[in-house]
């Protein structure tokens, strides 16, 4: 279903993928965390992202959870396909695919692995990939993962090319995101903020949605932060950003901040604890912090 420019928007959690002990899709608890996020008032869903692990799980589990992420959604809130790979031939292989689930929207990367080496050859990867498809595309930039930073005049010359409609910005960096949110103000490119710390007051100064992780977990504190930042509060998302960063806590706990989540969704019902191979996974002793802050964050 394709819906209106001004629908893109909100929060839009990238979805987990809950895994069993053979790194298969555990299918039960992914229709069951998709539910969770709508029945929150998510305005959108991104399946095989970073938080996803749609780098790591097999190419089968790819593209069924991308494939029934699209089911479950029906059509009430637009699904943002994550087609995260190391190049352009690979990225347009992998759209074809999922167009053929019914994918209308999907996200990509820069390239990796072989380093970017200038801004135009990321312009280049998303005008060949673009050309390939009638697909919409949302360009994602994570320079921790990707080694490249998609500048704020980059981001405007990518919002020329016909297909793309919008840019996701976890480059943590507010003046790089206040920037671009200037520079693309008279576009129709939608904007969203990923990660947690600017989630607030990115969505006071404008930005279109939120793309963070932990709205797997707690969709109803992100969907009010969204409806209060539309409403001018400041003062309450302030309050509801003091509490988003409270709950971050923990990603910190952990060798990585993939585990420590997947263990929350566990405590919560919604799948395993299970994160891909070779992730580290968490102890029993960070698995006691994890529990003695979910009993703090839930007084």
């Amino acid at each position: 279903m394709t819906f209106a420019i001004e629908e893109l928007k909100g929060i839009v959690p990238p979805l987990f993928t809950p895994l069993n002990e053979e790194e298969t899709l555990d299918e039960g608890s992914f229709v069951k965390l998709i539910h969770h996020c709508l029945e929150g008032g998510v305005h959108g869903l991104f399946p095989m992202g970073s938080a996803g692990e749609g780098t790591n799980v097999s190419r089968e589990v790819w593209e069924r959870a991308n494939a029934l992420c699209l089911q479950e959604a029906g059509g009430k809130v637009p699904v943002y396909c994550g087609v995260i790979d190391v190049s352009t031939p690979r990225v347009i292989e992998g759209i074809k695919r999922l167009e053929q689930h019914g994918a209308e929207y999907v996200v990509a990367t820069p390239h990796f692995y072989m380093n970017t080496s200038c801004q135009e050859e990321i312009i280049r990867h998303f005008e060949a990939i673009c050309s390939k498809t009638a697909a919409k595309m949302l360009v994602y930039n994570i320079p921790a993962l990707t080694q490249v930073n998609i500048l704020p005049e980059t981001v405007l010359a990518l919002s020329r090319i016909d297909n793309v409609v919008g840019y996701k910005d976890t480059c943590g960096n507010w003046d790089q995101h206040f920037k671009t949110l200037s520079l693309l103000a008279d576009t129709d490119i939608r904007i969203f903020c990923g990660g947690e710390e600017l989630c607030g007051p990115s969505l006071l100064f404008g930005t279109h949605g939120s793309i963070a992780g932990l709205a797997n977990l707690y969709p109803k504190v992100f969907a009010d932060i969204y409806e209060a930042a539309q409403q001018g509060d400041a003062a309450r998302t302030k309050e509801l950003q003091q509490r988003i960063i409270s709950i971050k806590r923990i990603c910190g706990i952990g060798s990585s901040w993939l585990t420590g989540m997947k263990y929350v969704m566990h405590r919560m019902n919604l799948g395993g604890p299970k994160a891909s191979m070779p992730v580290e996974p968490l102890l029993p002793d960070e698995q006691r912090q994890i529990d003695a802050l979910l009993e703090e964050l839930n007084k």
